[in-house]
């Protein structure tokens, strides 16, 4: 009855060792539901589902005999397991893709709508922009020269895909493409910078009305709107999050299964340039701070603290009071320019899930596809990497919108499958990420204080 092209072909359900190991892993899932109900941290969790998730994708070598390529296009269960994992682990991944244009738009709007007027908004907004900006760049850049030094997923076997080049255009046509002459053809394109251009101007044109007194009343409902549009689309956000650790097993044990050991090997190098990138990045900052007169020990030694809660948190916004807290009081920054750039900070610019991690994964996913990586594709990279970071909320697995906010903006979303490994070791580099993040934020923070000359010299350096 099996055999029958009911279960062969449509249910993709013939073989008893497809039965069995579909049961594993609804039992892993139990596992984690468990952990979950026990209010187990999310860290934990993660770290467990990774481990679940290697465990059963080597189980399923052993008992299939470790099998090559060839061997595993031709084995029937092997297929099908591959199938049915890919069910598990595909929803979670097309959840996180749903989110990224809502996400741009609705967040860039509330930042822009929110900005207090009391302060020096000019100079200080000005400012911020450049640094966050300028540091994400950076950041990017170094993701980019790392991935391509170390020829970062070379090794990885990429199954069913389709190799593909890109059509050159010149400086100008790439100009001219960031227009949004349709915003809703511009999303159905994914062209992300467009997006992110059209909500600037409706964010930057509905600040202007609401300063008019026979507009006020309106755009203040519509920035109630807007806020309450991001509050759903952060808790739709933190909702699909918090499925990660179950993602996380299907798709780690279909990468095992599709592409065996050579998957964790080239993992453990994604890790290693991440840590490497955090620190090369503290090295920059460092030279930015020279460059301002300021002693870069001293930060290090006072912004030990808020570092550490966010390494530990892996949260931006979690991190925030303490943040705002260490650059007043340890750093001598002014209240207002400590609370507006380590706010805006946390929501946008972020050097690590938003700089050095999409630029990895940008030349990581090119390599493993066939595509040329060239001056037009670095500089479209480092653009979309700093324009799209203005969209990227500073949750625990934000770095995940802005990698499938990368991918969009490349046009090689349809490779985001190929993330899986990076989705796995999710918790050992996010805790890097974050903390170049805050410390992107107060450098950020710092720096600015001291050009508008509000910083208290005698605090930092005592």
């Amino acid at each position: 009855m099996l055999n029958t092209p009911l279960f062969t072909n449509f249910l993709k359900l013939s073989e008893p060792l497809t039965f069995i190991f579909l049961g594993v892993l609804i039992s892993c899932f139990f596992v984690m539901k468990v952990l979950e109900q026990k209010k187990i941290s999310f860290s934990i969790r993660m770290f467990v589902g990774l481990v679940l998730g290697i465990s059963l994708g080597f189980l399923i070598q052993v008992v299939a005999q470790f099998p090559d390529t060839t061997t595993i296009k031709s084995s029937p269960w092997i297929q099908e397991i591959i199938t049915w994992y890919g069910l598990f682990g595909s929803a979670f991944v097309a959840f996180i893709q749903m989110l990224v244009f809502p996400i741009i738009i609705i967040s860039l709007i509330q930042v822009i709508l929110t900005l207090k007027s009391d302060l020096n908004i000019s100079s200080l907004v000005k400012r911020t922009l450049f640094w966050l900006m300028f540091t994400t760049g950076i950041a990017t850049l170094i993701g980019i020269l790392l991935s391509i030094f170390t020829n970062l997923g070379s090794n990885m076997i990429v199954s069913q895909t389709t190799r593909t080049s890109r059509d050159v255009v010149d400086l100008v046509q790439v100009f001219l493409n960031l227009i949004p002459r349709n915003p809703i053809k511009a999303m159905n394109d994914n062209n992300v910078i467009a997006i992110v251009i059209f909500s600037s101007l409706v964010g930057s044109s509905a600040r202007i009305m609401r300063s008019k007194e026979k507009y006020k009343r309106v755009l203040d409902l519509f920035a109630d709107l807007i806020d309450a549009l991001y509050r759903i689309v952060m808790s739709m956000a933190m909702t699909i999050v918090k499925f990660m650790p179950y993602g996380v097993i299907a798709l780690m044990s279909r990468t095992l299964i599709s592409n065996g050991t050579t998957a964790i090997q080239q993992a453990f190098l994604f890790i290693i340039l991440i840590y490497v990138a955090c620190l090369l990045m503290m090295f920059v900052y460092a030279i930015i701070l020279i460059f301002h007169g300021l002693n870069p020990i001293t930060f290090f030694k006072k912004s030990g603290p808020a570092l550490l809660m966010a390494f530990s948190s892996r949260s931006s916004v979690g991190s925030l009071p303490v943040t705002i807290s260490t650059l007043e009081n340890e750093l001598g920054v002014n209240t207002g320019t400590a609370n507006f750039v380590s706010s805006l900070g946390s929501t946008m610019g972020m050097n690590g899930c938003a700089g050095y991690f999409p630029g990895m994964v940008a030349v990581m996913i090119a390599i493993m596809t066939g595509a040329p990586i060239d001056a037009s594709f670095i500089f479209m990279v480092l653009i979309i990497a700093m324009l799209g970071s203005l969209g990227i909320a500073g949750i625990p697995g934000s770095a995940t919108m802005a990698a499938s906010i990368m991918l969009a903006g490349i046009g090689m979303s349809e490779h985001f499958h190929l993330l899986a490994i990076v989705l796995a070791i999710d918790p050992l580099i996010d805790m890097a990420r974050t903390m170049s993040n805050v410390n992107g934020a107060m450098i950020s923070a710092v720096c600015i204080d001291k050009e508008l000359g509000t910083l208290d010299i005698e605090k930092y350096n005592n």
